[in-house]
């Protein structure tokens, strides 16, 4: 068993930040402490406000702040970071911490405001498409796009739209919804385009907008608050065009109504005998929880227009078929306190993300240094196109080892670069294409280089992160070096122990105790036989042998306790002092006192845990003030003296 002292976790915890600028508080073996470094962690840690700056509240603060310098201090001299299970519980932290500082805090979080906010509502929209020419498309086809979207700007209005995008848009199903998306909100669509949905005003066009499908126009119908999240369960009787089995299907599904309206059938028997989902059917026709964007508009509508849980529709008729819809449940937009985690999540997988990511990695080249040697990579990317074998680049990478850029202090060869394409590039036997996608591949390299050396440089320009890393690094060693010193020395250390114990064993006493014995009798019967037994002076063995003879009539315990633990009221403190107690079950409890037992020392294996604990304690001021004699420490009186206020 481990037992880590309340003044152990309180230094792990608080005192775990690095010495930076101000006067010299204190050395440890001429390693500089500053008083900016303890006032801080003295005024961020005092529980209650009790940081007064009084002498004495000063002082304790500065003792305890020296011993678990001196602590960490041995640490190091110990070179416990390298111990590998050590070396890999850090890295594993800093993978899992770094994360958290992957993107710009900043933009990050106006991004989730503004998704929080989109969340609030759902836009009416159609699109018209046209279309890259290819995966990469050149500067060429980029503006032959352009000027298409642009020329088709120019004719449309609201009025035309719908013919325009029926007749020029490349996106196929243009052809029969004529562009019309219907409602959308956030995340339901790629991020340049929810841009356009909620930055055009209703019966707006908006300028062209670029995605990785194309050029987009979005004309805007109409914005309305978003109705939140119902989940429903639906009968689906299916419709196809011709007029004999639509007619078929209506007549089918307003029948059924009939028969539910009333009370033939409940919902759910009837959505298992006749629906024609067989997706949902033996499900009770149940569906996912779904907002109104994500719904046929005709089946919404229906869904969210129910007044309460439990009601369904009248027959309705979507692009599937006739629905008779019932309502499980609503939920209203989550506020922000409890919508923000899910909406991170999503943040994290959608392609705004790469708005923060993008920032962090312009913010990193100014922050540790970049540059980018344009000479050796035209050269490269011209050699990387002439060795195209089948859209296969077939340059030796040995061959190739001028520098290509560098961010901070590590520069990256062309090699580098070489190898890492021949894994990543998608081969392609148009030259053109290949010669944009490599120099795509190369900025993709660059970032992701960027994005590395920022990760194991970041404490250079983040104090958070810095001081956080230096916390778990210290927290770490701490753990490890006190186990070894103190609790699991205390524990496995037998010998030692029972020395102290036999020092100090006048500190665990019992207070006097009473020793009485419990009787319970089955029934007033075997009680009145069991007490006129033991006032005769038969010995409780002798009792219980008597009457447990053919079956088990008595139950007996024998307890010794202190007074203040004496669970039974009214028992007097003397020997042969009784007390009879008739249960609710009709049996009967007898108290019987057997002695009085003066104060006396607890034996070690009746006080473990308590001696174990103090042993601890022992052993941790022990092992202080013998790196106190090893490691030499010098108080700045006059800089601590600063510090006191009152």
């Amino acid at each position: 068993m481990k037992k880590i002292s309340y003044t152990t976790l309180f230094l792990v915890q608080l005192f775990l930040l690095q010495a930076q600028t101000g006067q010299v508080l204190f050395t440890i073996d001429g390693k500089a402490v500053s008083n900016e470094e303890f006032e801080r962690v003295y005024t961020k840690n005092n529980i209650n406000n009790q940081a007064d700056y009084s002498e004495a509240s000063l002082n304790e603060y500065l003792n305890l702040f020296i011993n678990f310098k001196l602590k960490v201090t041995e640490a190091e001299v110990l070179q416990m970071d390298t111990i590998p299970s050590i070396n890999s519980e850090l890295k594993t932290y800093q993978k899992q911490l770094v994360k958290n500082y992957a993107n710009d805090k900043e933009v990050s979080e106006a991004l989730l405001q503004e998704a929080y906010e989109r969340n609030k509502l759902e836009v009416d929209a159609s699109h018209i498409l046209i279309r890259w020419a290819n995966d990469y498309p050149s500067p060429a086809d980029s503006a032959a796009a352009l000027k298409a979207i642009l020329d088709l700007k120019k004719k449309a209005n609201v009025n035309n739209f719908k013919d325009i995008a029926k007749a020029s848009s490349q996106d196929p199903s243009a052809k029969d919804n004529l562009g019309r998306l219907g409602y959308l909100t956030v995340f339901q669509t790629v991020y340049p385009f929810e841009n356009a949905l909620y930055n055009t005003n209703p019966g707006q066009i908006s300028e062209p907008v670029a995605s990785q499908f194309g050029y987009h126009l979005v004309l805007v119908h109409d914005v309305r608050p978003a109705r939140g999240r119902i989940k429903t369960a639906h009968l689906l009787i299916k419709s196809k065009d011709s007029d004999n089995t639509s007619q078929k299907a209506e007549a089918t599904i307003n029948q059924i109504y009939t028969e539910l309206t009333a009370g033939k059938y409940d919902f759910e028997s009837a959505v298992k005998q006749f629906s024609q989902d067989t997706k949902t059917k033996y499900q009770g026709g149940i569906l996912p929880d779904l907002s109104s964007a994500e719904m046929i508009t005709e089946f919404a509508d229906a869904a969210f227009d129910l007044q309460k849980d439990g009601d369904f529709s009248n027959p309705v008729l979507t692009e599937i078929g006739w629905h008779i819809i019932q309502r499980i449940s609503k939920t209203e937009i989550a506020p922000f306190e409890t919508a923000q985690y899910e909406l991170k999540n999503k943040i994290a997988r959608d392609g705004r993300s790469n708005v923060a990511q993008i920032k962090n990695i312009e913010d990193s080249k100014k922050q540790f240094g970049y540059s980018v040697n344009k000479k050796n990579a035209d050269a490269l990317i011209g050699a990387m196109i002439k060795s195209l074998d089948n859209g296969k680049v077939t340059l030796p990478a040995k061959d190739y080892n001028a520098e290509l850029f560098r961010i901070g202090n590590d520069d990256y060869k062309q090699s580098d670069y070489l190898e890492f394409a021949k894994s990543t590039l998608k081969p392609s036997k148009q030259n053109e294409e290949m010669a944009l996608a490599i120099k795509l591949n190369l900025t993709n390299y660059q970032n992701l280089k960027i994005q590395e050396y920022r990760e194991v440089h970041l404490a250079e320009i983040n104090v958070d992160y810095k001081n956080l890393m230096q916390e778990y690094h210290d927290g770490i060693l701490l753990f490890e070096l006190t186990d070894r010193e103190v609790w699991s020395k205390a524990v496995m250390d037998t010998a030692g122990l029972k020395l102290f114990y036999e020092k100090n064993k006048t500190n665990y006493m019992w207070k006097d105790r009473i020793v009485y014995n419990k009787f319970v009798f089955n029934n007033d019967l075997t009680a009145s036989k069991g007490i006129k037994l033991l006032s005769k002076g038969k010995t409780p063995a002798l009792t219980l042998a008597k009457l447990n003879k053919k079956e088990n009539v008595v139950r007996f315990e024998n307890i010794k306790v202190e007074k203040a633990d004496l669970a039974v009221a009214d028992l007097s403190w003397e020997v042969n002092a009784a007390k009879k107690v008739i249960n609710a079950d009709g049996t009967l409890t007898y108290y019987l006192v057997e002695r009085i037992v003066a104060p006396e020392v607890k034996k070690l294996s009746e006080t473990r845990g308590y001696v174990i604990s103090d042993y601890q304690n022992f052993l941790e001021k022990e092992w202080i003030e013998k790196l106190k004699l090893k490691y030499k420490v010098n108080l700045n009186e006059d800089v601590f003296k600063s510090l006191i206020k009152k």
